[in-house]
């Protein structure tokens, strides 16, 4: 009995970050470091669509962090109030390119925002830090300082990342053979 409780733990106990569980939310909006991404421009995995610098993200900092901005919605980060809440916006240059003209439209894009996740432009798909062993101090110390969060509150257990992987390969041949049904089903009904 005490191998199969150890079996079901090892495979339901909450383990590991994982991305598709908890979608990164501690990899949004990190303010990186403003010189960090010259440094790493082969590592980037996301397209950046504009930048925000904070100044110095921590009293503790000697550089000023940058929030890049890595949604394709005109709806951007454009800097943080005296709170510390993020203040939105859309450029005017995009509003022209837009042709936005009422309100309306405006709260329509505001609304298609809460679909978008602004991710650390190092972010993989699959929540692989692509420049892990050179991360900037900010990721290094997430989880190590008495005043910051300890743990990832939504770990995932490795059974919901093996479904999850299980699910994604299925889908990925599903899609596959569809393709080259429809291709192969095409290429002779052709006239």
């Amino acid at each position: 009995m005490k191998i199969k409780q150890k079996v079901t733990t090892y495979f339901t106990e909450p383990s590991k970050c994982f991305i598709a569980k908890c979608k990164a939310r501690c990899c949004q909006d990190a303010p990186l470091p403003e010189d960090f991404l010259a440094q790493y421009p082969k590592e980037l995995r996301r397209n950046i669509y504009s930048a925000v610098n904070i100044g110095r993200n921590d009293p503790r900092d000697t550089y000023n962090s940058v929030i890049y901005n890595t949604t394709p919605n005109p709806v951007q980060l454009v800097g943080f109030d005296q709170y510390g809440n993020k203040i939105m916006g859309i450029p005017q240059k995009v509003m022209e390119e837009l042709e936005i003209k009422s309100m309306e439209q405006v709260k329509a894009l505001i609304e298609d925002a809460k679909n978008y996740r602004n991710y650390c432009p190092f972010l993989t798909d699959y929540g692989r830090c692509n420049v892990y062993k050179k991360r900037p101090p900010i990721c290094r110390d997430f989880g190590t300082l008495p005043d910051k969060i300890n743990q990832c509150p939504e770990k995932a257990s490795r059974l919901e990342i093996i479904k999850f992987y299980v699910k994604d390969f299925y889908e990925f041949y599903k899609n596959l053979a569809v393709n080259t049904t429809q291709k192969v089903v095409g290429f002779f009904t052709k006239k």
